[in-house]
């Protein structure tokens, strides 16, 4: 791509278009803003410093200091725990023990605001994800996926998002790392628009676009940031946010849930790094990251699916042109943004 020459380009799974226009960015060492950090909650007040007290009969799942799944009803011993899986003091849907209603009000369709909204969090107040050890980066996976196993066959559940929010203009509320698990009825418009395009993809062409993307990227050798025995870490060609990140298992995977320990570790490993590298080059911005995984609902249909981790730092205001047309400005040409992180 020329230089400050804007491109549209056209994401071929989802069909959305995406205008770079590096005309409009900063220099990119200059997104890197000097003495840039987020306020800490004094640990006194942080409300997930005492858990047991506080929220002891919304716990779901309790890990030990070794990082294994404590068996429910045993004892608990006052601190001796690692991570938490707690119901959400505020939820944003509420179970209910049956399938949700549906309801056709002359032009529209309703669905009740039913599922599950949990909280994920680890024990020590300053150390977010790219600080954890391995070992607990990995028991952070297998958490989101002790808890995914636990949805299957529940009437209200077409689809679980994962997700962290980290800093307040990413929309956290709360400064101690955690992390957000929901279990809705519906699957979201930006997950079926990626199911559609990779099916398409795969009755034209017999592959999976995302194995095709990668290979693609391979030859390329401008977007890759690094790769693991398993995982792939890369600023896509189609990037919606300025140095957007994705991470994808090496192998075809459609399901998050089916992924071998190895592997998931492997894929818990790239994303410390992917995150400590944007934290090293970038100044420590607010993000988003969140995994990308075929739905519970009808799972049959989904092996040509390719799940992913997405990682977005809070650069970009999307403005009047964003929300007229649903077409997102990226002032960071992607090749650009890996050219950045791999430093």
């Amino acid at each position: 791509m020329k230089k400050n020459i804007s491109e549209f380009r056209r994401d071929i799974i989802s069909g959305e278009w995406i205008l770079i226009a590096p005309g409009r960015a900063k220099r990119p060492e200059e997104f890197k803003k000097k003495g840039m950090s987020r306020k800490r909650t004094p640990i006194t007040k942080c409300p997930f410093e005492h858990p047991f007290e506080n929220v002891n009969d919304t716990i779901i799942l309790e890990y030990s200091k070794k990082g294994t799944q404590v068996p429910s009803g045993e004892k608990r011993k006052g601190n001796d725990w690692s991570m938490l899986v707690l119901q959400n003091k505020y939820p944003a849907v509420r179970h209910v023990l049956r399938k949700p209603s549906v309801e056709r009000k002359r032009f529209f369709e309703t669905v009740e605001g039913a599922g599950h909204h949990d909280l994920l969090i680890t024990k020590d107040h300053d150390k977010n994800f790219p600080a954890l050890s391995k070992t607990r980066a990995f028991n952070v996976l297998q958490a989101f996926r002790d808890r995914y196993l636990m949805f299957f066959g529940g009437k209200e559940t077409a689809y679980v998002s994962m997700f962290q929010n980290w800093g307040s203009k990413a929309g956290a509320s709360v400064f101690h790392p955690h992390y957000q698990m929901m279990a809705i009825p519906v699957v979201p418009p930006d997950v079926q628009r990626s199911l559609e395009g990779s099916r398409r993809y795969f009755r034209a062409r017999g592959k999976c676009p995302h194995c095709d993307m990668i290979r693609w990227e391979r030859k390329q050798k401008k977007r890759i940031l690094f790769e693991t025995e398993y995982a792939i870490a890369l600023t896509p060609f189609v990037s919606r946010d300025a140095f957007e990140i994705r991470i994808f298992p090496k192998r075809h995977r459609p399901y998050f849930e089916n992924t071998p320990d190895a592997e998931l570790a492997d894929m818990a490993g790239a994303l410390q790094e992917a995150l400590q590298r944007m934290k090293g080059n970038l100044g420590d911005p607010d993000y988003n990251f969140f995994i990308h995984t075929a739905p519970i609902e009808h799972k049959e249909r989904h092996k040509h699916y390719h799940w992913h981790i997405e990682i977005s730092p809070i650069f970009n205001v999307h403005a009047g042109f964003e929300m007229e047309t649903g077409l997102i400005i990226n002032p960071v040409d992607p090749d650009v943004a890996a050219k950045t992180l791999r430093r």
